[in-house]
């Protein structure tokens, strides 16, 4: 029985050691299109697939990568070998291996970084010069039955519901508005439209609102609004112009929170991978309900030129005067950093960028930065402004941003 179970945890150890090398190479734009479905079948396991999403959601910092250097993965593996050889309880030689497995990911991530930045020459890399793109008008429409729908390629001007509805498809979005379609309120459909990294995408809700959707956003909301209020489901980023509606609140669920207005103009930031959900108030007024850590329910009003900021954590929610213009510049074309962290910078050029971005050392993170620049600008163009202004260079092959300090500085 001993001996079973170490043979199939050595598996899983293989299979991991595996999957961080397929990790690595996707996070520097080379992984083969064999690599590639052997990926996709990695992640039909459970296990496997939290770690794949974990992975891609965060960058692992180079300050480490010259321990990694030095680790040798197979000779790590042959000492857990030799020691689980003398244990004899499975339960801790299973402990072992998992740790081995989870210990060989970020070495493996880390040590192809190096080998991109340090080992491969000037010229190798030159052979194949990547170009980074700003983002793009792009999503995915997925319709009540579970259809996709490629707004970006689509010629399709009328999309069709399972239910007959038409929604209406041109140069500037969806459009919810005008349908003649008898629905059954028992049954509305429901679609959700979702931006990819890179990509942004506009559309009207039945009611006449606007809702504008930045890069890695989600919103699920029915294709005709029924009942005594109007409701919406969102993730990411999104900016909202709310018809107005006194008889039927506007209501925005982003999980932990949920905002509730009659007719104003908002922004929300729910992105997975901040702390804060940030609710920016532009004109109008909307109350936001959260619940504190003991469950409680509360709720605040917000004014114009205000913004909430709940941490997911202390359950906490804060309430300050900003410059608006600083939270809804992204729809407007435009980055405004006003003595922002570095590292909050980096998370929107990696968003809008599709780029990875590494820090040499943590404490660059927290260096500040301020600048009004086109979101759609060449990302070398704002690299630039950045090093001319503050303590850092960047170091930039394929769709990797090293982050270093500068020289001078040291």
């Amino acid at each position: 029985m001993f001996y079973y179970i170490q043979e199939e945890e050595m598996k899983k150890t293989k299979d991991h050691i595996k999957l961080a090398q397929f990790l690595a190479k996707e996070l520097v734009g080379e992984l083969s299109e064999k690599e590639k479905e052997q990926l996709t079948l990695f992640e039909q396991d459970e296990e496997k697939r939290g770690i794949i999403s974990s992975v891609r959601r965060k960058a692992i910092d180079i300050e480490r990568m010259e321990r990694y250097q030095t680790f040798n993965v197979e000779e790590a593996r042959k000492k857990v070998e030799w020691k689980i050889r003398f244990r004899k309880q499975a339960k801790k030689a299973v402990s072992l291996l998992r740790y081995a497995a989870v210990f060989a990911l970020p070495i493996a991530i880390a040590g192809y970084l190096v080998y991109v930045f340090t080992v491969m020459q000037p010229d190798m890399l030159s052979q194949v010069p990547t170009e980074i793109k700003p983002g793009e008008t792009k999503a995915q429409l997925y319709l009540s039955n579970g259809t996709s729908v490629d707004l970006e390629n689509t010629k399709q001007e009328d999309i069709k519901e399972v239910d007959g509805s038409v929604i209406k498809k041109d140069s500037a979005g969806l459009n919810y508005q005008g349908q003649v379609t008898k629905l059954d309120i028992r049954r509305i459909p429901e679609n959700i439209v979702v931006t990819p990294v890179g990509g942004e995408y506009q559309l009207i809700l039945s009611d006449g609102t606007k809702v504008w959707l930045n890069a890695l956003s989600e919103i699920r909301y029915p294709i005709q609004f029924t009942g005594n209020s109007r409701k919406v489901y969102v993730s990411g980023e999104v900016y909202f112009e709310v018809a107005k509606n006194a008889e039927r609140p506007f209501m925005v669920n982003v999980g932990d929170v949920e905002v509730e207005v009659l007719g104003t103009q908002f922004n929300i930031m729910a992105y997975a991978d901040e702390n804060n959900i940030e609710t920016t108030l532009v004109e109008g007024a909307v109350r936001l309900k959260s619940r504190d850590v003991s469950g409680k329910l509360s709720s605040v009003n917000l004014k114009p030129n205000c913004q909430a900021s709940y941490n997911r954590y202390s359950k906490i929610v804060e309430i300050k005067e900003v410059d608006v213009d600083t939270y809804v510049a992204w729809k407007n074309g435009k980055f405004i950093f006003e003595k922002d962290g570095l590292s909050n910078i980096m998370r929107k050029l990696e968003r809008w960028y599709g780029v990875k971005v590494f820090f040499e050392t943590q404490d660059l993170k927290d260096l500040r930065f301020s600048a009004r620049i086109d979101r759609y600008g060449n990302i070398e163009n704002i690299l630039k402004k950045m090093e001319q202004t503050t303590k850092v260079r960047f170091e930039v092959k394929n769709n990797i941003v090293l982050i270093k300090r500068k020289v001078s500085e040291k």
